[in-house]
């Protein structure tokens, strides 16, 4: 039997918990911070100028319309980026500030989630731990600053999971519609949170009208699917394009799907990306060690191991969720982008505490387990030294130190990876080692920059009129002349000097700049380090005819 614990004792554990949090916001936010200025680059660039474009017309410009980006679904969170632009257009620190405040949403429902699996007063602590693991974990990270839709459907899935274990369920609801309108996994993920609830309510013995009354509660939750099905039939019926994201290449969207080839170089690299990188190793060999050894003690027909002090039913349910995400989430085949993962690393963490217990380790043992997880983690936010990482991917040299090779399995992008490359804040290099360049060039709207095809997807923005750093303004912004190696051999009006930009992830045989050589030579060149980072600008000058 349950007895509340008593108002005086509960208001010191209260202040604890609150003290406890706000330190793990502290270091979340601290990490962070120096990053604020950080201009998205690549895919980020795309979400990111999709919410400005947004707000550029004040309130009413936030439409259906406007706040789907990059075709997908994506109203729901991309409404709240789009509402910071409304307070200060055009910067991408209130962009930043807005998935920061977002982002302690989401810790404060893994805190409510773990404490629904684990609702033991003495373990209290450790879960906050384990919080903080969750808030220093590099690839969340990382979604953070690259403006990207996964980022939502990460913040509105452990909303959506938090309320629905503490059955708030009109809470759920309304997190669950913004779940649905991240994007298209979030409404696999609301689907299969709901589905499984409404599974474990059921198994229970019982009559049938005692089991049609415990999933009677949830009469709400279908809402966010229907509303998007609505969604869906009117934006297809008034629009050309089809309101749910599919390759160029497919006829629809199942057909990304690939439910049974787990040899697909695709979800090997999916796989690596999961379980291994950034010292995920270390938590998966937890999580394996614990279910080899429950086979091992049901193939011997021992008796069936229990947590203590945990709620079987939301163990066994955020267990469920976790395999059977985890599985659909890899069937559906795209690009070695970790941030599709971003609401899994939560997951495993938690399921790797509880392999702790289960296999009864000490509170000392469990307690360094987690120290040592979360000093790994913290290593990992600015640097790529997980050794297993290393031999899994390969590295490659950004200048002062390595990035892991992380599209060598896949062969996706013929070099060490581009989009690929955002699995810690190494990646917002290539946005500070521009600045450092930019402030000693200072150029003006008439100087003209040009890279590889390949490499320059997205990766120009306006420069601040006063400091030369990449900016998301246009009032007040330089706006050089861009351009790449095929346009330049092109044009009949190509610029006369040109800086020629060699990054460090260009691709492995790219020869854009010896395909100039006929048309330019080289006068000069400039090699500018910054965060780790080398940036090679070659300047050219055309050849007289």
């Amino acid at each position: 039997m349950f007895v509340p614990m008593d108002a005086n004792a509960a208001m010191p554990e209260r202040k604890e918990r609150i003290v406890a949090f706000a330190v793990t916001a502290l270091v979340f936010v601290a990490i962070l911070l120096p990053e604020f200025h950080y201009v998205p680059i690549w895919d980020g660039r795309v979400y990111a100028d999709c919410a400005i474009a947004a707000a550029s017309n004040g309130f009413a410009g936030l439409t259906m319309e406007s706040l789907r980006c990059a075709a997908h679904p994506s109203q729901g969170y991309i409404a709240f980026l789009a509402a910071s632009q409304l307070v200060r257009f055009g910067s991408v620190a209130a962009l930043h500030f807005t998935n920061v405040v977002l982002g302690l949403l989401a810790l404060a429902a893994i805190r409510v989630v773990l404490a629904r699996v684990i609702p033991d007063q003495a373990r209290v602590r450790q879960l906050d731990l384990v919080t903080l693991l969750c808030a220093v974990h590099p690839v969340v990270l990382s979604t953070l600053l690259q403006v990207n839709v996964d980022f939502g459907v990460y913040v509105f899935f452990y909303t959506t999971l938090a309320a629905l274990m503490s059955e708030w369920f009109w809470l759920a609801t309304v997190s669950g519609v913004l779940l649905c309108f991240s994007k298209e996994t979030g409404v696999l993920a609301y689907g299969l949170m709901v589905g499984l609830d409404v599974v474990f309510r059921t198994i229970p013995a019982g009559s049938p009208m005692a089991r049609v009354k415990r999933v009677l509660p949830l009469w709400m939750t279908p809402l966010p699917v229907v509303l998007f099905g609505v969604h869906v039939m009117w934006w297809n019926s008034t629009h050309a394009q089809s309101a749910v994201w599919k390759h160029t290449w497919q006829k629809g969207t199942i057909d990304g799907f690939k439910f049974f080839d787990l040899s697909d170089p695709v979800f090997v690299s999916y796989a690596a990306g999961i379980f291994v990188v950034g010292f995920m190793w270390v938590v998966s060999a937890l999580i394996a060690a614990d279910a080899l050894w429950g086979g091992v003690r049901m193939a011997r027909r021992l008796p069936k191991r229990v947590v203590r002090n945990a709620d079987p039913r939301p163990l066994a349910y955020v267990t469920t969720l976790t395999v059977v995400l985890t599985y659909l989430l890899t069937s559906f085949r795209t690009w070695s982008n970790l941030r599709y993962f971003a609401l899994l690393y939560p997951m495993l963490v938690i399921l790797a505490f509880v392999a702790m217990l289960r296999l009864g380790m000490k509170w000392h043992a469990r307690m360094a387990m987690l120290f040592t997880i979360g000093a790994l983690f913290v290593l990992s936010i600015h640097r790529s030294v997980d050794p297993v990482s290393r031999a899994v991917y390969g590295t490659f040299s950004t200048g002062d130190r390595d990035m892991y090779r992380m599209s060598s399995i896949t062969k996706e992008y013929d070099g060490p990876g581009r989009d690929e490359l955002v699995y810690n804040l190494q990646f917002t290099g290539f946005h500070h080692v521009q600045n450092a360049l930019f402030q000693e060039l200072r150029p003006t709207d008439s100087t003209a920059f040009a890279t590889s095809r390949a490499a320059e997807w997205n990766i120009w923005s306006p420069l601040d009129a006063a400091t030369w750093e990449r900016t998301l303004r246009r009032r007040g912004a330089i706006a050089p002349r861009y351009w790449n190696d095929l346009d330049l051999l092109a044009s009949p009006a190509r610029p006369r000097d040109v800086w020629f930009l060699v990054f460090t992830y260009f691709p492995d045989r790219d020869k854009s700049l010896e395909s100039l050589k006929p048309l330019y030579r080289e006068i000069g060149v400039t090699r500018t380090l910054a965060d780790g980072h080398l940036l090679v600008a070659h300047h050219l000058q055309l050849i007289a005819p």
